[in-house]
């Protein structure tokens, strides 16, 4: 399936209708009632957090539940 990206205009519906983000606990929670779970979810940094920080921690928890990060051991392409 392929998407179509285009530039939006103030006519848009996301302009005029809006839309909200949920907290991360009303998501799991509806999660949890629709009989799903979480395979893994894991606190890669806050606000206070380095880019660079927050991209080792991520790869770090990747690779605790087994997915292979190509090119260096950073994950950057070397």
């Amino acid at each position: 399936m392929k998407y179509k990206l285009r530039k939006s205009n103030k006519n848009d519906p996301i302009y005029n209708e809006g839309f909200s983000i949920s907290p991360t606990k009303d998501y799991f929670q509806s999660k949890i009632e629709k009989g799903l779970k979480p395979l893994f979810f894991k606190k890669i940094g806050d606000r206070n957090s380095s880019r660079d920080e927050m991209l080792k921690n991520l790869i770090k928890v990747l690779k605790e539940n087994g997915w292979k990060i190509k090119g260096g051991p950073d994950g950057k392409n070397n």
